[in-house]
């Protein structure tokens, strides 16, 4: 009788072990679970910080690139910047065209950190000055000077709102509205 009531025991002394081994188990489980998801949720917010942290200069700095591109593209920088005194008015025009299209494919990697609508802005201001550019002078005529060239530029750009201003004006208010 003796043997049945140890062997009773035993057998009542082990299901009770595997029933809080299993819920030890099962309760180590879920903690590690918890765990794991706080974790994941620190990390994220680690990572979002630190992605601002690292973003958003680089992209004000995008903001000021383009803002100075299109400084550069105003017809009165254009002109003082790319004129000497031994050019005629067609290599003054080929000069101003090619810092343009310089300058725009230097900037091309900018058009990540501002919005589609500022790119398209941006790019329609290269579009119209250059055909401003174009549009001043006939390609044979040899008796235009580079400065009636540049008067020329000067009077057709004045005294209308031109894409260079409308994407000044867009990327200023973009960079307001993203950086409240």
């Amino acid at each position: 009788m003796e043997t049945v009531a140890f062997l009773l025991i035993a057998i009542i002394f082990v299901v009770t072990l595997i029933v809080f081994g299993y819920y030890m188990l099962h309760q180590t489980k879920e903690f590690v679970t918890n765990e794991q998801k706080k974790t994941l949720l620190e990390i994220q917010k680690i990572s979002e910080s630190e992605t601002k942290r690292v973003v958003t200069p680089i992209q004000l700095q995008a903001y000021e690139r383009l803002v100075l591109f299109l400084e550069r593209m105003k017809p009165d920088n254009l002109v003082l910047r790319c004129y000497s005194v031994d050019m005629n008015t067609q290599l003054l025009r080929d000069v101003m065209i090619k810092n343009i299209r310089d300058e725009y494919e230097h900037n091309l990697s900018q058009q990540l950190y501002v919005s589609s609508q500022a790119w398209v802005y941006i790019k329609n201001a290269k579009e119209e000055i250059i055909n401003v550019l174009n549009s001043l002078v006939p390609k044979q005529d040899e008796t235009l000077t580079p400065t009636q060239y540049a008067g020329m530029l000067f009077e057709k750009m004045t005294g209308q709102a031109n894409q260079i201003e409308l994407a000044q004006e867009f990327l200023k208010k973009e960079i307001q509205e993203r950086f409240k």
